[in-house]
């Protein structure tokens, strides 16, 4: 069974530019829970994995403008790779990489460690 569990440093790559973000993600199961951290702030993600196979769900909001980010991808040992759609902005690629084992109970009580 793949292993989420941990910190996340994202890249996202959009048509026009690209953006780094972060995330804690805690697995249970095939189950997965944690933080999300874009410059638009931080939200919850839920999602799921099925052996390699990753699908990630965060919504994004800025001032009254939102849509849900809906990742999926593959993991690849530390490496989380795959597309993105943005909803009505469109669609990208992303890549993450696993920077460290922070528990989101944590991330939550305390807001996104200096590292991510």
């Amino acid at each position: 069974m793949s292993d989420l569990n941990g910190a996340w440093k994202v890249q996202i790559r959009f048509v026009r530019g690209a953006a780094e973000h972060s995330m804690q993600l805690e697995q249970s199961g095939d189950e997965i829970r944690g933080g999300y951290r874009s410059q638009y702030g931080a939200r919850e993600l839920r999602g799921s994995v099925s052996g390699g196979n990753v699908q990630l769900r965060v919504p994004v909001h800025y001032e009254s403008v939102g849509t849900t980010y809906s990742f999926s991808g593959q993991l690849d040992g530390d490496v989380l790779r795959g597309k993105v759609d943005l909803g009505e902005y469109g669609t990208g690629t992303w890549e993450a990489q696993r920077v460290g084992s922070v528990s989101y109970t944590h991330l939550r009580a305390h807001e996104t460690p200096e590292h991510l």
